[in-house]
């Protein structure tokens, strides 16, 4: 009997008008900074190394280059966080 009375209301509850709509997507700004330099893959592994024998494990801070048109991943800096366990 208890079933009968809860889908009437999860009904009304599902069929209710968004308060919110949406028309077109924002428009962001893509920032480019030309002075940040890529790693290469000899500093990305030594720093790595040094975050391991820290007993502290490796974090890769990554930014967007936009290379022949298309827009690429890069590693700029390699940051040091304490383990989780």
């Amino acid at each position: 009997m208890r079933i009968f009375l809860l889908i009437p209301l999860l009904l009304v509850g599902c069929s209710s008008t968004p308060t919110h709509t949406y028309s077109n997507p924002p428009t962001v700004q893509l920032m480019l900074d030309p002075k940040a330099q890529q790693m290469s893959r000899n500093e990305v592994i030594q720093a790595t190394i040094e975050c391991e024998t820290s007993h502290m494990r490796a974090v890769p801070v990554t930014t967007k280059r936009l290379i022949s048109g298309m827009m690429s991943d890069i590693i700029i800096d390699v940051q040091c966080f304490p383990r989780r366990f």
